[in-house]
């Protein structure tokens, strides 16, 4: 999506906020925000537990988004990590919310997601918050600064009145 904006083949993207460095000469509105969670299977034994910490998911198998298509999420899975001093161990790598969902269903670890990730899983994952919380996810829309178009505009504001 971000090639598509700066090449003018998206006019606009809808996504989690990322560094202001990779967002240069795009302009980035909040729409929502989202704790951070741990979604697991409903057999493991985070799922019994109302909250969990960063320490119990680095020691579990921690299933991600692809690194060549979601390189910010590999660094924010580095930033969440950091103050323990001792990276997650990263297992498998997915390229969609449903096929990292399916992993976690078959019991091959246990991913980060936000909390809105129980609405596409529904009883098939447990989502747990962490606690202490780490910052929220924001969610939002993006688009070139120099995009003056009233379509643009448009669907701008259709996604703040629906958010």
């Amino acid at each position: 999506m971000l090639r598509g904006l700066r090449d003018g083949h998206l006019n606009a993207a809808l996504w989690i906020q990322l560094s202001p460095k990779v967002m240069a000469g795009l302009t980035f509105e909040e729409l929502c925000r989202y704790a951070v969670c741990v979604a697991v299977h409903p057999a493991h034994p985070l799922a019994r537990t109302r909250k969990v910490g960063l320490e119990q998911i680095a020691n579990e198998r921690l299933i991600a988004l692809t690194l060549a298509d979601y390189p910010e999420h590999h660094a924010w899975i580095a930033d969440l990590f950091a103050p323990l001093n001792r990276p997650p161990q990263n297992v498998e790598e997915h390229d969609s919310a449903t096929s990292l969902m399916a992993a976690v269903e078959a019991g091959r670890g246990v991913a980060l997601v936000s909390q809105r990730f129980d609405c596409l899983a529904g009883p098939r994952l447990k989502i747990r918050p962490l606690q202490p919380a780490p910052p929220s996810l924001v969610v939002g829309i993006a688009h070139r600064k120099d995009d003056n178009s009233p379509t643009t505009a448009h669907f701008v504001a259709a996604a703040k009145r629906a958010k």
